[in-house]
């Protein structure tokens, strides 16, 4: 009987080990997702590949200037990294000071352009407007966030997938 047993235990052990080790493989080779949802009732509106490296843009008309605002975004593992903004008015909200290791450029179209932002975030939160689009751009893809979510939709854009999960 204690042969049995200890089969037993040792067939159950092994194959413990062997679904661990599929989960984690499978945890670790899911590819990374930006994601946009809706902050309030949670409804996911869009889901894109979004491997590490990848670059993205919102951009939105600044509602006091009524200028276009152009935001460059980097998805890394699990992570939103700011790259750069792009804005061709000042108001309120944007950016007057460079924080050490940004740059500031004219741009061939008259923008004012800040580079070598390096601020992350988890997950970016907007209010999609009432007046003005708000767009997405990611793989070559444009999206009018205010025909995918509505008007005065509370969205965020978050990354899941690869190492990290949210």
């Amino acid at each position: 009987m204690t042969t049995f047993r200890h089969t037993w235990l040792k067939a159950v052990t092994a194959v413990s080990i062997a679904l661990l080790a599929a989960v984690i493989v499978v945890l670790i080779c899911l590819p990374q997702l930006l994601v946009v949802k809706d902050a309030e009732n949670g409804r996911i509106y869009m889901v894109s590949p979004c491997p590490a490296g990848t670059e993205f843009l919102v951009e939105f008309t600044h509602s006091v200037n009524l200028s276009p605002v152009i935001d460059t975004f980097r998805a890394e593992d699990g992570i939103i990294r700011a790259v750069k903004a792009k804005f061709y008015a000042f108001g309120a909200g944007m950016p007057t000071e460079l924080n050490p290791g940004e740059s500031f450029a004219f741009t061939e179209d008259g923008a004012m352009e800040i580079s070598g932002i390096t601020r992350t975030y988890d997950r970016l939160s907007y209010i999609v407007g009432t007046v003005f689009d708000y767009y997405l751009t990611i793989n070559g893809e444009v999206i009018n966030l205010r025909e995918l979510c509505g008007r005065n939709a509370h969205v965020e854009i978050f990354l899941v997938g690869g190492w990290r999960m949210k």
